[in-house]
């Protein structure tokens, strides 16, 4: 089991949100042979892909993570960034 640190706290209030809604989501790997800046988990939701990658607190994005969210956005990808509130806003939130 993962240590209790608070951004492995919103990692878990995440997938059981993911859970409760339905959505098919996952957690990336990230190693030596993954994609460099993958974010933490893909969600599909209503059609729509979401990349999720967790921060909390004082957390920041690596460069690679940062390349990651402007190339996904770029080809009109969904990418949210933070923890539980952020991931539950950005779902919900109306499109136009």
């Amino acid at each position: 089991m993962p240590k209790p640190t608070p951004e492995n706290i919103e990692k878990v209030a995440i997938k059981e949100y993911l859970d409760i809604i339905g959505a098919f989501h996952y957690p990336n790997s990230a190693g030596l042979r993954s994609y460099h800046g993958i974010p933490d988990r893909t969600a599909i939701i209503d059609g729509k892909v979401y990349q999720i990658e967790v921060k909390a607190g004082s957390g920041k994005q690596s460069e690679a993570q940062k390349r990651f969210q402007r190339a996904w956005e770029e080809k009109g990808g969904k990418y949210i960034l933070g923890g539980i509130d952020d991931v539950i806003e950005a779902i919900n939130k109306p499109l136009g």
